[in-house]
């Protein structure tokens, strides 16, 4: 299983307005118009995969098992995956199969896509278990395998791609507990129930939310901004007291914060990631709303882009970094307007390899 580092901060270290989310280990970086992942930290395990065994000659055909295909970013991630294998003639075939959020029919399109010979699988898993053993079952009929974005337990895969869930759930407690003075009710709002990725983040945010936060809620949002919406009015019902609100997804962090509009509430620190929508509403409402505070850390859509390019190594004989994690785009009060798309729709994630005028095209 992919295993997360502990963070040895101090607590001064953590509780210092502005830069609660460098003290957590992440590295701020300047937006572009569309991220040149050249100049991005990527940090490669020493464990090494060789590519000796995986090495192919001729056309390839490459599988994409989507865990589910339900909000934006995998839609954008999608387009950034098709555009990188457009780039590459060897690539003969690519074969994207959608779980639908359901994991029964997610470890169904993995053994059918074994079932093809496909020369290589990319992953984003909705169970970083249940896909394990099939993902298995790839590797011994000599198929690599490429989970991003959410790990996949046990070894039987070949290079993970993504950011450090964790350390972002570091980051985000150490925010929260800075932006409330160490004192103050707060709901949360996660993903698709049992994903890895939310319970990594919840795991890193323990180890900095202060004492004196009070978890009121934690709810499955699904990463879509209308589920959350519904989510967080019931919450606003449920608790007249809501001083911050914890999100790992800037879906659920637009959702959340419609809702508190909608309900006549102000605006609350919150956290997210690099959600077009929430840096909308940050934008559009933060001169009315003195107590909104942005924590957002970026979860690149351009993950799928590595990911073509891992699995092209390996298949050319190359060996590859066990674990290849991301430096994310740090985004907060002071430096949003870097960020912020505005002529782009809502559902636009900002840190992309896409240009704007490829995004225009996507959510037209």
């Amino acid at each position: 299983m992919l295993k997360y580092g502990q963070s040895t901060m101090s607590r001064r270290g953590i509780l210092q307005m502005g830069v609660g989310l460098a003290a957590a280990g992440l590295g701020a970086r300047g937006a572009l118009a569309a991220t040149d992942i050249s100049k991005v930290t990527v940090t490669g395990s020493k464990d090494m995969t060789s590519g000796a065994k995986f090495k192919r000659s001729g056309k390839l055909r490459i599988g994409v098992s989507n865990g589910f295909s339900g909000n934006t970013w995998r839609t954008e991630c999608m387009a950034s995956l098709r555009k990188e294998a457009a780039k590459h003639p060897e690539i003969a075939d690519l074969i994207i199969v959608d779980g639908q959020g359901d994991i029964t029919k997610q470890v169904n399109d993995i053994q059918d896509l074994v079932a093809q010979q496909v020369d290589a699988i990319l992953c984003i898993p909705n169970s970083s278990t249940a896909v394990a053993p099939a993902l298995a079952r790839a590797m011994r009929a000599n198929i690599p395998v490429i989970p991003f974005n959410l790990d996949v337990s046990g070894e039987q895969w070949c290079s993970y791609i993504g950011t450090d869930p964790f350390k972002k759930g570091v980051a985000w407690g150490a925010f929260m507990t800075e932006a409330l003075g160490n004192k103050g009710k707060i709901v949360a709002l996660g993903g698709l129930p049992g994903n890895s990725g939310s319970a990594a983040v919840w795991a890193g945010a323990q180890t900095t939310l202060g004492k004196g936060i009070e978890v009121l809620a934690m709810k499955d949002a699904y990463w879509q901004e209308d589920r959350a919406k519904v989510v967080m009015a019931d919450l606003i019902v449920a608790y007249p007291q809501i001083d911050g609100i914890f999100c790992d997804g800037g879906q659920d962090a637009a959702g959340a914060a419609k809702a508190m509009l909608a309900a006549g509430r102000k605006l609350v620190p919150i956290t997210g990631d690099d959600y077009n929508g929430i840096l909308k509403i940050y934008d559009e409402h933060h001169q009315d709303n003195p107590g909104l505070k942005l924590g957002l850390v970026s979860e690149p859509t351009w993950e799928s882009t590595l990911a073509v390019r891992t699995a092209l190594k390996l298949l050319a004989g190359e060996d590859v970094p066990k674990q290849q994690i991301i430096e994310p785009s740090l985004i907060n009060n002071a430096n949003y307007a870097q960020y912020v798309k505005r002529d782009l729709p809502d559902g636009v994630f900002v840190d992309t390899d896409l240009t704007d005028a490829e995004l225009v095209k996507i959510f037209h």
